[in-house]
């Protein structure tokens, strides 16, 4: 719970809500004079955002609907801080710094450009300002005080990767002596087990630890803590006892135990841990709290949606001796609650405080009139008539974008050049093969505009990727990874592979193969056929060393005669591979050089190198890993995301004209004059508990990480209703299954609100599975916004 102490001289109770888009309402003075706004010469603020800039002192909330300037008025609002500090005026006093705090790199980065932009529009000195995510803010302050933080100055922060490293090895050991338990919740009625159970066991367990950690440590829980809670509630029996969630949530906190000794061995300091050390250090420590607030008197926080517990923390404290926060984001766009620790419901709180100056950004110029009454429709709906009755009050919170007034130099825009199409189709297939027609269609018709499709999930933009290229559609390609990035880290592998073990004719035809592929290209290579005849390789010493009198056809079995066309791409294999297996005893990043000298240039040779400076960390991670442990680490489903993936994202800016394929979570921030929103079916969107849920496991009761993860929230929520053991049976998979619906709801908003003129909704009736076909159940919401656009239609 966030505290403040009401007693302090210089902090006042500030009005609750004020309604800026219309006008009401402000922040007040702290006594130091009134501020002039100076926003500069080409930012002229709306309603809104002037009671934003007026700001002076105390605690403020903001509401931010999509498209409404939030980026630029934080910018504006640090800009006008500095001014006064200048000018001696404000909350800075005389050298403090504004401390602005965002969620992720290229939000950070984002920011500190437009703010440095911004001050040298009004003639300002670029500094006084520090611009950082929450981890990198903590990483700072435990790296000022490393000895009162318990650690030392050399301390080594994990990475994801060696994190999941570290919880693998944790579920491996729980694993092998828990079998009775986890081989108890086998599928079927005799509770066997097979080797099919026992790998799928694994990844369920894998999720459920990575959950419960990440929830655990958010809430400062260390595993001992949790360990003795759900200890006691054993003891004392009852109901809760038997839901599954405690169970789940159980197995978690012993894991939670082994990962953490296996964290400590390995002398290092997770992410959340390191947040956590700097929050403890800031409450055990009030003096250094206070050298922090007057370095940093205004802590500016953008994206609140997604704060977490920590996050609240941290920053509460940052601010405790003269609370300057000002906390801007849309809790309508929290989009990452289900598979984070972030949830809306902070930001909310925090907005309804009495002692918090609650504004709202409501006026938007991105969004034509259809697009901006179609979202707030939907927002109304789900909060006033939703047939879940608690999805009403958790998914939206009930605010509308408005448009802005006659003059804004972002005019909305135009109703009658724009427009809506909600449609469905028979089949998967004919829903892409027809959005990817239109998509060309409208390119080539309004060269000048921009567009794209957003998919629910990475694998759905593949697929449409693979059919814009068969159609030989151009588009920019914004999912997890790249096609190019993801051939990139796979011919590495194969190539790896080889070097690893060069007698293998099958890691020999892998190589073969990965140097017949230019990477992102799709079309079938004339060396396709060889593949065979190079598996059938049985001497590879003939092929890649032949002595005098040996020739390139003794390596492959006398049953074909060799056509002279097949030799020459066979020796330059060999050619290749001898300078590969030259550079074998050079370090793991030098042989991946040497072979993407080999094979690339430009942005493939860029990639290339960080896979090498990937595998360079791994091996100096891991001392007794050799060439074959590092192919096979890189060769992860998740490799060329984690090496490659968001390589593009901080400078991507859509082009007119170019096609552009992309997750709805992903396409958060950006917007574009057409949108097509594919597969809105009943899978992505469920609309009641009894719908399916991805990762659902009936006989599980669930999905175990999601029952373990609303448990604990229901256990250690600050503010729950009753007592612990009530908290404990509310939190049944239906808590989970209402929170995933209403996020859900939230990513449909963000995706309708990236549409500037039109919007195109579809999904489809029926889905390949393998050799057959599957039917799709309809998405309630679907239909829904059917229904809102037609009364809207008909009302004119």
């Amino acid at each position: 719970m966030l505290e403040r102490d009401r007693g302090r001289s210089g902090l006042r109770t500030c009005c609750r809500h004020a309604t800026a888009a219309r006008g009401h309402g402000s922040a007040r003075s702290a006594g130091r004079g009134t501020m002039t706004v100076a926003p500069g010469a080409d930012f002229e603020p709306r309603p809104g955002q002037r009671e934003i800039l007026a700001y002076e002192a105390g605690w403020m909330g903001v509401a931010a609907v999509p498209g409404s300037g939030k980026t630029t008025t934080i910018a504006a609002l640090a800009a006008r801080l500095l001014d006064g500090r200048f000018q001696g005026e404000g909350p800075l006093g005389d050298s403090g710094e504004v401390l602005v705090v965002t969620y992720q790199n290229t939000a950070a980065e984002s920011l500190r450009s437009r703010i440095g932009r911004q001050l040298s529009r009004q003639g300002l000195p670029p500094s006084g300002y520090a611009v950082r995510t929450l981890h990198g803010l903590a990483y700072s302050i435990v790296q000022m005080w490393p000895g009162h933080a318990g650690t030392t100055s050399d301390f080594r922060v994990l990475d994801d990767r060696s994190q999941r490293d570290l919880i693998d090895r944790a579920v491996a050991e729980w694993n092998a002596e828990n079998t009775p338990t986890w081989g108890r919740l086998a599928p079927g009625d005799d509770s066997t087990y097979d080797a099919a159970w026992e790998e799928n066991w694994r990844r369920i367990a894998a999720g459920l630890a990575r959950t419960s950690i990440a929830a655990a440590k958010n809430r400062r829980l260390d595993a001992e803590r949790l360990l003795v809670t759900l200890a006691d509630i054993r003891r004392s029996g009852g109901q809760a006892e038997e839901l599954p969630g405690m169970l789940y949530l159980r197995i978690g906190a012993e894991i939670f135990a082994r990962y953490q000794q296996l964290v400590e061995t390995s002398a290092g300091i997770d992410f959340n841990d390191m947040v956590r050390l700097a929050v403890d250090l800031l409450e055990a420590h009030p003096d250094m709290a206070a050298r922090l607030n007057e370095r940093w008197p205004v802590v500016l926080e953008d994206e609140a949606q997604d704060s977490v517990p920590l996050q609240e923390d941290l920053l509460g404290r940052l601010t405790t001796a003269h609370g300057h926060w000002i906390r801007v984001g849309d809790p309508n766009q929290s989009i990452t609650s289900t598979f984070t620790s972030a949830d809306p419901r902070f930001l909310r709180r925090f907005l309804d405080r009495e002692d918090v100056t609650a504004l709202e950004m409501q006026v938007s110029g991105r969004c034509a009139p259809p697009v901006m009454n179609l979202a707030n429709d939907l927002v109304d709906w789900v909060c006033t008539a939703y047939p879940v009755v608690e999805v009403r009050t958790s998914a939206f919170r009930r605010q509308h974008m408005t448009p802005t007034e006659a003059g804004d130099p972002q005019q909305n825009p135009a109703a009658e050049r724009s427009g809506i199409a909600l449609r469905g189709y028979e089949h998967r297939d004919e829903e892409l093969m027809a959005v990817a027609g239109r998509a060309r269609r409208f390119a080539e018709s309004q060269p000048e505009s921009t567009l794209a499709v957003l998919v629910p999930t990475n694998r759905l933009g593949y697929e449409l990727a693979d059919v814009l290229r068969a159609q030989q559609i151009p588009f920019d390609e914004r999912l997890q990874s790249s096609r190019s990035s993801r051939t990139v880290v796979d011919q590495l592998v194969a190539i790896l592979a080889f070097v690893a073990d060069p007698l293998s004719s099958r890691a020999l035809a892998g190589a073969f193969g990965a140097t017949t592929e230019p990477p992102g290209d799709p079309q079938p290579s004339p060396n396709d056929d060889l593949g065979p005849l190079v598996r059938s390789c049985y001497r590879s010493e003939s092929l890649l060393y032949p002595g005098p009198g040996v020739a390139l056809t003794d390596a492959f079995p006398p049953v074909q005669a060799l056509r002279d066309a097949d030799l020459t791409p066979l020796a330059n294999l060999a050619v290749r591979a001898r300078r590969w297996l030259a550079a074998a005893p050079f370090t793991v990043d030098q042989l991946v050089l040497a072979i993407a000298d080999d094979l690339y240039e430009g942005e493939d040779l860029a990639r290339a190198h960080r896979v090498a400076q990937f595998l360079r960390r791994r091996a100096d991670q891991n001392p007794a890993w050799r060439l074959p442990e590092l192919a096979a680490d890189l060769k992860r489903a998740d490799a060329a995301r984690e090496v490659l993936g968001g390589e593009e994202d901080a400078a991507f800016e859509p082009r007119p004209g170019q096609l552009t394929v992309t997750t709805m979570h992903k396409a958060k921030g950006m917007e574009w004059d057409l949108v097509y929103l594919v597969s809105i079916d009943g899978l992505e969107f469920p609309g009641t508990t009894q719908d399916y849920f991805r990762g659902h496991q009936e006989h599980l009761g669930g999905d175990p990480a999601d029952l373990a993860r609303t448990q604990l929230n229901a256990l250690f929520d600050p503010a729950p209703a009753g007592d612990a053991g009530a908290a404990v049976v509310a939190a049944t998979a239906r808590a989970g299954q209402v929170e995933y619906i209403g996020e859900r709801l939230r990513l449909l908003y963000v995706a309708i609100t990236r549409a500037r003129r039109y919007l195109a909704i579809s999904f489809s009736q029926h889905v390949s599975a393998g050799q057959r076909t599957r039917h799709v159940p309809d998405a309630m919401v679907f239909h829904r916004l059917r229904t809102l656009l037609e009364t809207r239609q008909e009302q004119g």
